[in-house]
């Protein structure tokens, strides 16, 4: 968003608290009777947390809102002053540089097609889902890399065709297209181990499921974690098995039987953006180091929640790459 909090650096930010704290209000919701009736939830010490932490962070995404738009009017103001794109140029970059909430800012000011509540609400579902998601799928990645070394080799193989002996080049859009190799373990990463292992929707009609009629206003759970266990869809489905993604039959007439970003019209915003962040770290990571993972899958806990975590760390032996 162009805006630095310093949540790496600062175990103690109010913010990354409040961002933990909805994750976990949200198990909460789903398995507690006591979650279930607004009236009764926002009794508990739960809803009384969330509404401090939704506080905190809608009161945060509405101050950089704030800050950014104002900034954005003063640099709009001086190229109507000077007749020039200058001062924009220094202070938000070129065109194609612009920071995401900055092109929701220009819409908001030059066509009042998004409100400022809409601009929050956009900004927030990336803050919120556009972390930890993606840092998860990178460590479940390379924690099944650094147990498959046969797979860590032909991924070596790969980069090293591309890249050749440079480990410091910046990685184009054209590169991320010629792995494919990697992006089939990346596939292969989200379908063993999804990000979101759980979401819901409504049923919009009645539908009929077999003999049973389930009627409209329904909430349906959809568990991607076990789907993706499919045998039919995926043989030997607890394998990780890149390749299987190198076949033009897979999924064939089965849409939905994987979905790490969800399905249809409310399907994952930055799907292809987490993907390329994915590809792009273990691209980086793969082309200096051999990896070398100190667990076996069976002895890591897995902890089922709005996003799916270790238990315990995932531990990785790095060594640099000659």
């Amino acid at each position: 968003m162009g805006t630095n909090i310093k949540a790496q650096s600062d175990p103690e930010s109010d913010y990354v608290k409040a961002v933990i704290h909805a994750g976990e209000v949200f198990l909460y919701r789903n398995l507690q009777v006591a979650g279930w009736k607004d009236f009764i939830f926002y009794q508990t010490e739960f809803g009384k947390k969330q509404i401090k932490s939704l506080a905190i962070l809608h009161g945060f995404t509405k101050k950089v809102i704030q800050e950014r738009k104002m900034g954005l009017i003063k640099v709009l103001e001086n190229k109507d002053n000077n007749g020039s794109n200058q001062a924009s140029d220094q202070v938000i970059g070129r065109k194609k540089r612009l920071a995401f909430l900055d092109l929701l800012l220009e819409q908001h000011i030059s066509e009042g097609s998004l409100t400022e509540e809409d601009i929050r609400e956009e900004v927030d579902t990336f803050m919120f889902e556009g972390h930890d998601t993606t840092a998860m799928a990178i460590s479940w990645g390379l924690h099944f890399i650094g147990l498959n070394q046969d797979v860590q080799k032909k991924l070596h193989e790969e980069l090293d065709e591309i890249f050749g002996d440079d480990k410091e080049r910046a990685i184009t859009t054209d590169d991320l297209s010629k792995l494919k190799y990697l992006d089939c373990c990346v596939k292969e990463t989200l379908r063993l181990c999804p990000s979101v292992p759980l979401f819901g929707r409504e049923f919009m009609n009645d539908t009929q499921i077999g003999k049973y009629i389930v009627p409209k206003g329904t909430m349906a759970g959809i568990f991607a974690y076990q789907l993706h266990r499919n045998k039919d869809l995926f043989p030997n489905p607890e394998v990780f098995d890149p390749e299987r993604w190198m076949s033009d039959r897979l999924l064939k007439g089965n849409p939905y039987g994987y979905v790490p970003f969800s399905a249809g019209p409310r399907n994952c915003i930055g799907q292809k953006f987490a993907l390329q962040e994915d590809k792009i770290v273990m691209a980086h990571v793969l082309r200096n180091f051999n990896l070398k993972s100190l667990e076996f899958r069976d002895k890591i806990d897995l902890s089922f929640g709005l996003i799916l975590r270790p238990k315990t760390p995932v531990r990785i032996e790095f060594t640099k790459r000659t």
